[in-house]
Protein backbone atom coordinates (compact mmCIF):
# COMPACT_ATOMS: atom_id res chain seq x y z
CA UNK A 1 0.00 0.00 0.00
CA UNK A 2 2.89 2.36 0.74
CA UNK A 3 4.39 1.91 -2.72
CA UNK A 4 1.05 2.74 -4.38
CA UNK A 5 0.79 5.86 -2.22
CA UNK A 6 4.30 6.93 -3.23
CA UNK A 7 3.63 6.29 -6.92
CA UNK A 8 0.34 8.23 -6.86
CA UNK A 9 2.01 11.11 -5.04
CA UNK A 10 4.78 11.20 -7.66
CA UNK A 11 2.19 11.22 -10.46
CA UNK A 12 0.31 14.02 -8.65
CA UNK A 13 3.47 16.13 -8.49
CA UNK A 14 4.25 15.28 -12.11
CA UNK A 15 0.77 16.49 -13.11
CA UNK A 16 1.15 19.75 -11.17
CA UNK A 17 4.14 21.07 -13.08
CA UNK A 18 2.62 20.94 -16.59
CA UNK A 19 -0.65 22.31 -15.22
CA UNK A 20 1.17 25.33 -13.78
CA UNK A 21 2.97 25.83 -17.09
CA UNK A 22 -0.23 25.68 -19.16
CA UNK A 23 -1.98 28.14 -16.86
CA UNK A 24 0.91 30.59 -17.10
CA UNK A 25 1.05 30.28 -20.91
CA UNK A 26 -2.60 31.31 -21.34
CA UNK A 27 -3.45 34.89 -22.18
CA UNK A 28 -4.89 37.17 -19.52
CA UNK A 29 -8.61 37.85 -19.80
CA UNK A 30 -9.68 41.29 -18.65
CA UNK A 31 -13.42 40.74 -18.90
CA UNK A 32 -13.71 39.68 -15.28
CA UNK A 33 -16.72 37.94 -13.83
CA UNK A 34 -19.27 39.82 -15.89
CA UNK A 35 -17.62 38.83 -19.18
CA UNK A 36 -17.23 35.19 -18.27
CA UNK A 37 -20.81 34.27 -19.11
CA UNK A 38 -22.14 34.45 -22.63
CA UNK A 39 -25.69 35.07 -21.47
CA UNK A 40 -27.80 36.85 -24.00
CA UNK A 41 -25.77 35.64 -26.94
CA UNK A 42 -27.55 33.09 -29.08
CA UNK A 43 -25.79 30.42 -31.09
CA UNK A 44 -26.09 32.34 -34.36
CA UNK A 45 -24.57 35.47 -32.79
CA UNK A 46 -21.30 33.73 -31.99
CA UNK A 47 -18.33 34.78 -34.05
CA UNK A 48 -16.25 32.50 -36.24
CA UNK A 49 -13.52 32.57 -33.59
CA UNK A 50 -15.95 31.34 -30.94
CA UNK A 51 -16.90 28.39 -33.14
CA UNK A 52 -13.31 27.39 -34.02
CA UNK A 53 -11.61 28.26 -30.74
CA UNK A 54 -10.81 24.62 -29.97
CA UNK A 55 -8.41 24.59 -32.94
CA UNK A 56 -6.34 27.55 -31.77
CA UNK A 57 -3.38 27.51 -29.41
CA UNK A 58 -5.51 29.14 -26.73
CA UNK A 59 -8.21 26.47 -27.09
CA UNK A 60 -5.69 23.66 -26.88
CA UNK A 61 -4.12 25.16 -23.76
CA UNK A 62 -7.56 25.52 -22.19
CA UNK A 63 -8.43 21.90 -22.94
CA UNK A 64 -5.06 20.67 -21.60
CA UNK A 65 -5.56 22.70 -18.43
CA UNK A 66 -8.97 21.12 -17.89
CA UNK A 67 -7.57 17.60 -18.38
CA UNK A 68 -4.64 18.20 -16.02
CA UNK A 69 -6.88 19.83 -13.40
CA UNK A 70 -9.25 16.86 -13.53
CA UNK A 71 -6.32 14.46 -13.17
CA UNK A 72 -5.05 16.50 -10.24
CA UNK A 73 -8.42 16.46 -8.46
CA UNK A 74 -8.94 12.73 -8.97
CA UNK A 75 -5.44 11.87 -7.76
CA UNK A 76 -5.77 14.18 -4.75
CA UNK A 77 -9.09 12.55 -3.87
CA UNK A 78 -7.68 9.02 -4.17
CA UNK A 79 -4.60 9.90 -2.12
CA UNK A 80 -6.75 11.48 0.61
CA UNK A 81 -8.87 8.33 0.80
CA UNK A 82 -5.76 6.16 1.07
CA UNK A 83 -4.27 8.24 3.90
Amino acid sequence: MDTLYIILTAVLIAACLPMIATILMQKKRDAGFSGSSMAGQSSEEKTHFDKTKHRTREGKLERLTKVLATLFMVLAFVISIMA
